[in-house]
């Protein structure tokens, strides 16, 4: 079997490589189209390109089933890796005064790319971390997301500031490509056929019918939906307010993203020590009590340094609650059908903050920003009520 420091390598590594045109498409993108006038609310709807990313449940039965008996989840993610080098590198045959069409359909394209890859990704660490590495585990993978946002939201921002377009998008997509070289070393273990011959569609069901699971998809909708709401405004809310390309690169894509990469490794090193059912509830509570400091910056001209402040408090706590969140989510994911199970909860965990971005530009229009970070933040308090009401530990299984 391979070693700890290689399995917390690969996985953390497969998670930076996804997260850097996620996080140019989510956070730099934003800023780029308000920059060119882009009504809020059409910049709001860019959480449909997410579509893949709440639907892949679909698809994951076919993942845990079928695969080459050298390398199951290997034999996934080469392939995949490859396509969403080329999807992001071909963005650089179009041009955004050309229209939005065709480069949305590209970014399209990627998102089933990358979602099918994580669906794989997510069935490898599941199987390969043991029950005592799986908070440190999460702390990385979420790490990992987290560092590939500072390279797609701030580095590749920086990027298309100086030298375009092109330069931008190829340059994202030569970073992509370097995980490829961990997931062609990669020797994966073997597993019992039967482990993945038998899994279909049923496994959803059965994934859903588990006692009280259906409490706890109404936290995986909720969990994660106040601080995505917020995010989105952000970026509009500090171009509304004069900031350049490079201010908010540096604020949301650099200090956010840093802020809640140690976050992430923070909460890894703590999981263990406070348990996962108080790192749920500590975590969540502390991520939408840190909301509430998005309501300062809505001033006519906020100071540069309440803006980075609110920006790291609410990126370091909300980073931890995403890791202890994955860790239930991994717990709660069974040997046999270990991307099934995990890709339905990640599913549903990204479904609230995808509803919550598509309302998230009207929000604003009707309520303003300050209410509107106000009600990020009952939305965050929400799933820790109910995680307090309805969550209770559950047995931890070796995969």
């Amino acid at each position: 079997m391979s070693s700890r420091v290689e399995r917390f390598g690969l996985v953390g590594s497969l998670y930076v490589s996804q997260a850097i045109p996620l996080g140019f498409i989510f956070v730099a993108l934003p800023a780029i189209l308000a920059r060119r006038g882009v009504p809020e609310e059409q910049i709001g709807l860019l959480g449909a390109l997410s579509l893949p990313w709440l639907i892949k449940f679909l698809w994951a039965p076919a993942v845990d089933r079928f695969g080459s008996a050298r390398g199951h989840y290997r034999s996934w993610l080469i392939p995949l890796q490859l396509l969403s080098v080329a999807t992001v590198a071909a963005l650089a045959l179009f041009n955004l005064d050309d229209g939005l069409g065709p480069l949305l359909g590209c970014i399209a394209a990627f998102m089933f790319f990358s979602a099918t890859q994580d669906i794989a990704t997510d069935g490898l660490a599941v199987r390969n971390l043991r029950p005592e590495e799986r908070g440190l585990g999460n702390g990385i993978q979420v790490g990992g997301y987290y560092l590939g946002q500072i390279l797609g939201g701030a580095a590749i921002l920086l990027v298309f500031a100086r030298a375009g377009w092109a330069a931008a998008v190829l340059t994202m997509s030569l970073l992509l490509a370097l995980p490829l070289v961990q997931v062609l070393r990669f020797r994966e273990p073997a597993y019992e056929k039967q482990a993945g011959e038998r899994v279909s569609m049923g496994a959803l069901v059965a994934f859903m019918r588990r006692p009280g699971n259906g409490s706890w998809i109404l936290v995986l909708l909720l969990y994660r939906a106040g601080e995505s709401t917020a995010l989105l405004m952000v970026n509009t809310l500090l171009i509304d307010r004069g900031f350049s390309l490079e201010q908010v690169a540096v604020t949301l894509g650099a200090a956010g993203s840093v802020a809640s990469l140690i976050g992430a490794l923070v909460a890894g090193a703590a999981i263990g020590r406070l348990g996962r059912r108080a790192a749920l509830l500590t975590f969540g509570t502390l991520q939408a009590l840190a909301l509430l400091a998005y309501r300062f910056l809505d001033v006519p001209a906020p100071e540069w340094g309440v803006v980075l402040g609110a920006v790291i408090l609410v990126a370091f706590c909300s980073s931890m609650a995403t890791g202890a969140l994955y860790t239930h989510m991994m717990d709660r994911s069974e040997a046999s059908t270990a991307s099934t199970d995990f890709t339905l909860q990640q599913s549903f965990a990204a479904l609230g903050p995808a509803i919550g971005a598509g309302f998230s530009g009207f929000s604003v229009a009707a309520f303003g920003y300050a209410t509107h970070f106000t009600i990020c933040a009952g939305v965050a308090a929400l799933a820790v009520l109910l995680v307090a009401l309805r969550i209770r530990p559950r047995p931890v299984s070796a995969a």
